[in-house]
């Protein structure tokens, strides 16, 4: 009897995630960023990665009252000065700390929980406008993009489904015992975004002319891979 072939299963996005650290740590890159809409669960994907320091552009939010209501993510609620000396130090050292972020305090809006300590082999900066350019608001960030060595993209399916994906998390959110944002308040936020860092060009220059050593991985309506990396610029 012929040996039936069984049929091989895809990778799932955080093997993807982890294929693609260890390539960039084989090219000798040690701050990785990672682009990904709103709800994609960057967060927890950057935290699954042995040996990768992970840290969140929310972690580098201003604290209350500087940051307000309603202005998290958007261009300027970051702490950029911070952010570059966190990075610099990272890479000098291998180990920093860096402040860390609650969205659950401030009656939902965030704020500063205290500080936490990045050591590993590499850090993992994920966020979702990171590397994107062509509006005048994120200009100050460009420094920032510049300290990294290399980049990977995760392209959501349809600006509805982000809505969807930040949705859900909120609803995660909510069942831990924080407080969260309303429904409103999530589509206004993303609609904030969208109006500060327009898609057109701002984000879909990442995959026609990107700056540094970049990787796009589309994904479906359940965050899974949606195709293959593709290197963009290496």
């Amino acid at each position: 009897m012929q040996p039936v072939a069984l049929p091989l299963t895809p990778p799932t996005t955080l093997e993807l995630l982890r294929q693609w650290c260890d390539g960039r740590r084989a090219d000798g890159h040690r701050l990785l960023g990672l682009s990904a809409p709103p709800g994609s669960g960057k967060t927890w994907l950057a935290r699954q990665v042995p040996g990768v320091a992970p840290l969140s552009l929310d972690d580098l939010y201003w604290p209350q009252p500087r940051l307000g209501r309603g202005r998290r993510g958007l261009p300027g609620s970051h702490d950029l000065p911070r952010l570059m000396a966190v990075l610099d130090g990272f890479r000098r050292d291998g180990r920093v700390l860096a402040p860390r972020f609650d969205k659950t305090l401030a009656e939902g809006a965030g704020d500063r929980a205290g500080e936490q300590q990045l050591t590993g082999e590499q850090l993992l900066l994920e966020g979702w406008c990171l590397g994107a350019e062509g509006a005048g608001a994120l200009a100050p960030y460009g420094p920032v993009w510049d300290r990294l060595d290399a980049l990977l993209v995760l392209l959501a399916p349809s600006p509805g489904r982000v809505l969807r994906w930040r949705l859900q998390a909120e609803a995660r959110q909510r069942r831990r015992g924080g407080a969260v944002l309303t429904a409103a308040e999530v589509a206004a936020m993303l609609r904030a975004f969208a109006a500060a860092v327009p898609p057109e060009p701002c984000l879909e220059r990442l995959q026609r002319a990107p700056r540094r050593p970049t990787w796009l991985l589309p994904l479906d309506g359940r965050r899974r891979p949606a195709g293959p990396l593709i290197c963009v610029r290496s």
